[in-house]
């Protein structure tokens, strides 16, 4: 069972308890005193036989019947409410028999005999109301202690139950705190040696890591500068219907204050609130490398615990950052340095580095020899919903899924995002063949890509970069 089910189990058990608590507590309505309940049951009970001895009998009120039929209502009403309403009972039963109903002394009977004739059956129904009714009020009064009673010890049940289950959960924490604390220096040792990487967009994925072990965020963002843009490169926590930009042009207030100013915004400060209500953010700050003062992104944090949002976590941050900032420049600068190489060394496909200089190169012999030439990028646009081991897998098996269907003229090539990106220089591939380009390659993703990582989502675009038939227009 969920902890959401438990809740609305537990939320369901208190609401019948307080409807029942209620119901308890809650008096039947009354009239002078009386319940409505039995004033309805006693009329209906000795209206239907007088009406009955009325229209079809003689119209004496079965004053010679015995046992009289009102009998019932003040038996019943005795039995069922006690002592008030039974005496009620009795007192319109003699009312319905004897108003202008009494019978003529006869010749034979003396005063004291008339009068018992006359008045036995409505002492009769008072003597009954009075002991029967008795009986029930005292059963009433103990049904209504032994409810109270039930009542008392449900709530004693629920307040020891809320105690316990505060309790419990102040021990569920204290312990999440110590295990925490226990495995912070291995977690924190994890997270980074995951950002110690030389490519980077490993050192991204890494700094995703290593900001969820330290700062705990629900929701935060990584950008990167490229040009005078700021875009977010990985997005967690982010769900359908935030309103966070993408994309920070060199317009936005907070671009001005963390890439222009090199500042750290805390929403503590006062005056860095008007800037983070922008993106309605919690603390942002630039990626940058203390060395050389380089800054390559931002690291903003939109959603975080109230309990977590502390002096030690906005020096966690700033510290963040700025390591973020150097892995991230160290990284880009080894990948300068292989972008001079021919190929990667890890997956043997073509360098970045390599692909203006090929790029030329085949342009220009496209232009003498007048073919077309495109270029296909392929671009992974679900690298946070894949593990980092499994990332590493992606670009060698792209390698293997083009040398299965490209020729060997065409040529594949990391691109501007290495690891996430690949782009395919075709020669002498008209565009109006891509279709069939597209479709072996799928068979080749699928067969080669999706075998080892298959939760990999690819977008392709295509570039024409020449065509013979404009140049003859």
């Amino acid at each position: 069972m969920t902890q959401n089910a438990v809740t609305d189990e537990k939320a369901d058990s208190e609401e019948t308890a307080e409807i029942s608590k209620a119901a308890a507590r809650k008096p039947g309505m009354k009239i002078l005193g009386f319940r409505a309940t039995a004033m309805i049951e006693m009329l209906v009970l000795m209206g239907v036989p007088v009406l009955l001895d009325y229209f079809f009998m003689m119209g004496e009120r079965f004053i010679s019947v015995s046992p009289h039929p009102f009998w019932i209502p003040v038996l019943l009403l005795s039995v069922q409410y006690g002592t008030g309403d039974g005496l009620l009972a009795a007192v319109v039963a003699s009312l319905f028999l004897m108003v202008g109903n009494v019978p003529e002394r006869s010749l034979t009977q003396d005063e004291f005999t008339y009068l018992f004739d006359l008045l036995h059956r409505p002492l009769m129904w008072f003597a009954a109301a009075v002991v029967l009714g008795e009986l029930r009020t005292r059963h009433i009064v103990e049904r209504d202690d032994l409810r109270r009673e039930a009542l008392d010890s449900q709530e004693r049940e629920e307040t020891i139950t809320k105690a316990y289950a505060q309790l419990s959960k102040v021990k569920s924490d204290l312990e999440g705190r110590i295990a925490g604390q226990m495995r912070t220096v291995v977690t924190a040792y994890k997270a980074a040696k995951a950002m110690e990487q030389l490519d980077p967009a490993q050192v991204i994925s890494g700094a995703a890591e290593m900001v969820r072990s330290t700062l705990g965020p629900q929701k935060f963002s990584v950008f990167l500068l490229e040009e005078d843009t700021l875009k977010a490169h990985l997005k967690e926590g982010w769900v359908t219907g935030d309103t966070y930009n993408a994309t920070l042009d060199s317009k936005h207030i907070l671009y001005q204050e963390v890439i222009g100013q090199q500042r750290f915004l805390i929403a503590s400060d006062a005056s860095a609130r008007p800037a983070l209500r922008e993106e309605d953010s919690l603390m942002a700050g630039p990626l940058i490398n203390r060395e050389t003062n380089a800054v390559v992104g931002m690291l903003k944090v939109e959603k975080l615990g109230f309990m977590d949002f502390n002096l030690s976590t906005v020096e966690n941050f700033k510290v963040l950052c700025e390591w973020v900032g150097a892995a991230y420049v160290n990284a880009a600068a080894f990948q300068d340095a292989e972008g001079d190489r021919v190929t990667n060394s890890d997956h043997q496909l073509f360098s970045y580095g390599f692909l203006p200089k090929q790029t030329q190169f085949i342009v220009a012999l496209g232009r003498r020899l007048k073919f077309e030439v495109c270029l296909l990028v392929i671009r992974l646009d679900n690298s946070e919903d894949i593990s980092r081991d499994q990332l590493k897998l992606v670009p060698k098996a792209i390698s293997k899924a083009t040398e299965v269907v490209f020729r060997n003229t065409d040529m594949a090539f990391d691109y501007q995002r290495p690891g996430f990106e690949f782009a395919i220089l075709l020669p002498a591939t008209p565009e109006k063949h891509m279709d069939i380009v597209l479709s072996k390659l799928d068979e080749a993703i699928e067969e080669h890509v999706h075998s080892v990582v298959p939760e990999a989502h690819f977008d392709f675009s295509v570039q024409v970069l020449h065509r013979p038939q404009e140049e003859a227009s």
